[in-house]
């Protein structure tokens, strides 16, 4: 796993322009926010065989109908719900009868390769957050890729009795035998190797950062480097914004908008502590028996990934849309759980050391919960840049969160509804109790106010760990557009573009399971061809 930083630029706040940002809405404060003091966290890559697969949450979601047919609306042909659930299914081998035999065969598949399955729940609380959803008048849906996204449910996850089922595992594994599979490992590719015609012929690339060689094609190239490498390699080539790559200083081949539309679920965590009173402190005697519990049988706490399993999918502008527009998540953490463990997870979410110390402070004395509202359906965009023509060096990453103002407005929107579940009788009962996290900019404005919400959510957001979009799917009519709907990169021949980074629009769901299909789709493309 390789860690990006965020970039950091002289004269913007957590990206966001003088222009873009209210200062005005400051103006009592003896200065302006700074926000560049808080962490806004880091970008990881999965740079291992099944990619980001072999290290995320492993949620299996998909999201919604609305989303795919807004895909195909936007000039893209045959990617609606009804093609694509096709590929989803393709791919699919789902082990819950009491999900994958609720609609007939119509939602789901027992005979793809990947293996999608309930997680052996064994912590309370999850039934507990359930109980406080139907409290406020939440549904629970037994399956959110059916007919109703509305509501809350138990995710399903691509595993396999309890081990990660990653798409190294279920594609790659099956296929070692083939005498036209050839992996190479500890290679970082360098760019694309391109003639006078604009015909791709291979890549070039760099083994363990020493070795240089290439390798050809002789048909396609396929780039599947992900949301932040694949625009960065194809502009290392010559396939980006004219501009920047002339700053950089590389030849030009083709003048697209490779880099854009950058975009992510991003969340705002809030942290609440329970069980005051009666939280007992982890043994670390049962720590090893759930580990020696999951050598053996795969089953116990191990075996699961906790309260992350238990999601909401709610719409904070419309109650009665048939579509959410944000995904909650909780993340809980029992007394004295491991310091180190908890300090990794506060360091991932953007908290500052010292913030992550006084949290990690609070679990010392009562369970922690993280709850963690995701925008599905965010205004802003973000943009992927070179920070040289050297291929090792780092691209630069612009979420460029919040720059429209109508996304800090759902966000607090989206707080305010996440709070009301402390009032419930199943909350009330786990003595909860919102930690108000010390931020000193934020605790100059009226606690609860709008404006301590907007200031709240500027400094704390950070991304979901869902970056797309960057080398955008689309007709020639969209002049931001670099592949076609067949992923075909525009003006340029054999090279096609499969991953992450084509989506258009970004979907209501994680991550993984689009990108799946998107590669199951795309394999169909290229035999088409």
């Amino acid at each position: 796993m390789e860690i990006l930083r965020l970039e950091r630029i002289p004269g913007l706040t957590l990206t966001l322009t003088k222009t873009q940002y209210d200062w005005e809405y400051y103006a009592e404060l003896p200065e302006k926010p700074d926000f560049d003091s808080i962490n806004i966290g880091f970008w990881a890559r999965g740079k291992m065989l099944g990619g980001s697969s072999s290290m995320n949450g492993m949620l299996y979601v998909r999201g919604n109908e609305d989303d795919y047919d807004n895909w195909e609306a936007l000039g893209n042909p045959t990617w609606g719900f009804a093609n694509v659930l096709e590929y989803f299914k393709k791919s699919e081998q789902n082990h819950d009868p009491e999900i994958a035999d609720a609609f007939g065969e119509y939602y789901h598949s027992k005979d793809g390769l990947l293996s999608v399955e309930l997680y052996k729940d064994n912590d309370t609380f999850n039934q507990d957050f359930i109980e406080s959803a139907q409290e406020m008048g939440f549904k629970f849906i037994l399956d959110i890729h059916a007919n109703e996204h509305i509501g809350f449910t138990f995710s399903q996850g691509t595993i396999r009795s309890g081990v990660r089922e990653s798409t190294a595992k279920a594609f790659l594994v099956p296929a070692m035998n083939r005498p036209n599979l050839h992996i190479v490992k500890y290679a970082h590719v360098t760019k694309l190797e391109i003639d006078s015609q604009g015909v791709v012929s291979g890549v070039s690339m760099k083994l363990r950062g020493q070795t240089e060689f290439k390798a050809f094609a002789r048909k396609e190239v396929i780039l599947s480097a992900g949301a932040i490498n694949s625009p960065q390699i194809l502009m290392l080539s010559g396939i980006g914004p004219a501009s920047h790559l002339q700053e950089m200083g590389i030849p030009v081949i083709r003048n697209v908008q490779t880099g854009k539309n950058l975009q992510d679920h991003p969340i705002v965590p809030l942290v609440v502590k329970l069980d005051q009173s009666t939280a007992t402190p982890v043994n670390p005697a049962g720590i090893l028996e759930s580990f020696a519990e999951y050598l053996m049988r795969h089953t116990g706490t191990l075996a699961t990934v906790g309260t992350i399993q238990t999601i909401g999918y709610v719409n904070v502008h419309d109650p009665l849309s048939r579509f959410p527009d944000f995904q909650f998540y909780q993340l809980l953490f029992h007394k004295g759980q491991q310091d180190g463990l908890f300090l990794f997870i506060a360091k991932q979410l953007g908290y500052t050391q010292e913030i992550s110390r006084i949290i990690a402070d609070e679990a010392k004395t009562s369970n922690v919960l993280i709850m963690a509202p995701a925008m599905l359906r965010e205004k802003s965009r973000g943009e992927i840049l070179l920070r040289s023509a050297e291929p090792t060096e780092k691209p630069r990453i612009f979420a460029n969160f919040l720059s429209e103002y109508s996304d800090v407005e759902a966000f607090v929107k989206a707080i305010r509804l996440y709070l009301k579940f402390l009032k419930t009788n199943t909350f009330k009962s786990h003595e909860a109790e919102l930690f108000i996290i010390p931020l000193p900019k934020c605790d100059l404005l009226t606690f609860d106010s709008d404006e301590y919400w907007e200031c709240y959510c500027r400094v704390t957001v950070t991304t979901g760990f869902h970056p797309v979009g960057t080398v955008k799917m689309g007709p020639d009519s969209d002049p931001d557009a670099v592949v076609d709907h067949k992923l075909r990169v525009k003006g340029i021949k054999s090279l096609r573009v499969i991953d992450a980074s084509i989506m258009p629009i970004i979907p209501s769901a994680n991550t993984n399971a689009p990108t799946i299909m998107i590669g199951e789709k795309g394999a169909d493309f290229i035999k088409e061809d």
